[in-house]
This record gives structure tokens, sequence and C-alpha cells, in this order.
């Protein structure tokens, strides 16, 4: 069996890294859910750094491996090719998982946010009728014994 070429190894290696990575990201993507299901917020802004973290280290990993790719002949890519089949179709499922898990996540904070704004609509509708009461110090209520 002939030997594999340096460039081809190291892309495998840091294709299994990345594999790894988004393994990681949907590891924090269910914490991520959990967390806005429970309406934690502290526990989301941690999840959420720690993806920013991880994304990054993915973003450094990408350029990595770019100068590696300049160098693949026609045959190092059929080998890469053969060799990276399994690694490829393992990160794409893992990221195909973390993609609905971000959907279902936007989707809630979504909801969330249509049921925030209702609520600060009727908060204000119900302080504009309060206003024919008064304000403090000011006049009387038209329905007051005083008016």
């Amino acid at each position: 069996m002939p030997q594999t070429p340096p460039v081809v190894t190291q892309i495998l290696q840091i294709l299994q890294q990345q594999k790894v990575c988004y393994a990681q990201l949907l590891t924090v993507a269910h914490r991520q859910k959990k967390a806005i299901d429970a309406q934690n917020d502290p526990d989301l802004m941690k999840a959420l750094q720690e993806k920013n973290s991880l994304l990054q280290n993915l973003q450094d990993l990408d350029a990595d491996m770019q100068p590696a790719l300049q160098n693949l002949t026609g045959a190092d890519r059929e080998l890469l090719t053969q060799r990276g089949k399994a690694l490829k179709d393992e990160a794409a499922q893992t990221l195909e998982e973390l993609i609905s898990i971000e959907n279902t996540c936007a989707e809630i904070l979504k909801g969330k946010k249509a049921d925030i704004a209702e609520q600060m609509k009727v908060f204000h509708e119900r302080k504009k009728g309060l206003k024919g009461y008064g304000e403090s110090g000011g006049p009387t209520s038209r329905f007051s014994q005083e008016g």
C-alpha cells in the first residue's frame, strides 16, 4: 500500500479536528436550546459565548487548510476524496442536526419576540388609558367626588 502524502495527512487531520468542533457545537446548541426553553438568560449567554469561540476555531482550521489545498495534485485529491469520505459524511450529518437545532432556536426566539412586542403594545395602550385619570399632582379624575 502506498504511503499517504503529507499534504493529504495534514488535511485529514484538520478535517478530523473540524468534525470534533462540529460535535462540540452541537452539544453547545443543545445547551442553548435548553436555556432558551427554560428562559435562563445567563446560561444562554454562556452558550453563545462558547459557540462564538468554537466558530472562531473552525475559521482558524479552515485558514490552516487553505494552503494545503493549494498544494494538492490530482492524485492527492482522489486519495483525499476516498480517505475523507467517512469524515465528510459524519460532519455533514452533524451539521444537518446543528442547523435543525439552530432553526428551532430561531423560531422559538422569534415567537418570544412577537409575544414581548404584543405585551409592550398592550402596556402602552393601558398607559394611555390611565392618563385620563391624571398624573400625580395633576388634576383629579373626572370620576372623583372632588372634581
